[in-house]
């Protein structure tokens, strides 16, 4: 699903992001991303969705090497791929339906599909009775879960939570990580969720991955022992 062979980054003003990486993530894993700020977390998850090429490796996401992707392909390429960011980036002239629809507008999807799929996402993430609703009149939590809906509309295969709970209490988290649990086990998506909230890893156990300055450092189960065979 994705695979990261001896990737290194190194940016045009000389700054060096990511050493060696090499990682493996199956279809259906539900894996985090940690490590200090400037540790390479960003620039990892730039190169899976095509923002970033690897100044040296290869990226394979679903099979596509990311880095060879002509630029006019990359549009095509995220389809695949879902993100959730810390700060919603909600429309805030349109309602919850419109939201989650335009995302599926901007790829012509057929307008029939496009009201089954959104009624079905708003229900998977229990809004199906706020779809009339702008963002100014929904919590936090609230705003997140439209961001959800938005993001696995089009059914990706990956998808990336970047800090999902940052602006979220400690309950409305808890909800948050319980409904990408249900996605990854209702859709089989492939989570990835880039974290600084260790409330979060320690209580809702997950594969972790941790990187520092630019090298991945630790490798681990939900178990807690490092994965030898990554």
């Amino acid at each position: 699903m994705i695979e990261c062979t001896h990737v290194y980054k190194k940016y045009k003003n000389g700054v060096n992001a990511l050493y060696d990486i090499n990682v493996k993530i199956d279809q259906g894993e539900f894996v985090y991303i940690i490590g200090p700020t400037g540790s390479g977390k960003s620039t990892f998850i730039k190169l899976l969705d095509g923002e970033e090429i690897p100044t040296k490796g290869t990226v394979k996401v679903v099979g596509i090497d990311v880095g060879k992707l002509r630029h006019s392909k990359v549009p095509v390429y995220r389809r695949n791929i879902g993100v959730v960011f810390q700060d919603f980036r909600l429309l805030p002239s349109k309602t919850v339906f419109e939201n989650i629809s335009y995302a599926l507008e901007v790829i012509n999807m057929d307008k029939d599909l496009i009201r089954r799929r959104v009624r079905a996402v708003m229900n998977l993430v229990g809004l199906e009775d706020r779809g009339s609703s702008f963002p100014g009149q929904l919590s936090g939590g609230q705003q997140q879960r439209v961001a959800i809906a938005r993001a696995i509309a089009n059914r990706p295969k990956v998808l990336i939570a970047d800090e999902p709970t940052g602006n979220l209490d400690p309950g409305m988290s808890d909800e948050i990580m319980s409904l990408l649990e249900k996605i990854n086990e209702a859709y089989g998506t492939t989570i990835l969720m880039v974290t600084h909230d260790m409330a979060i890893v320690n209580k809702h156990t997950k594969r972790t991955i941790v990187l520092e300055h630019g090298h991945i450092v630790a490798d681990l189960e939900s178990g807690g022992y490092v994965r030898h065979d990554r």
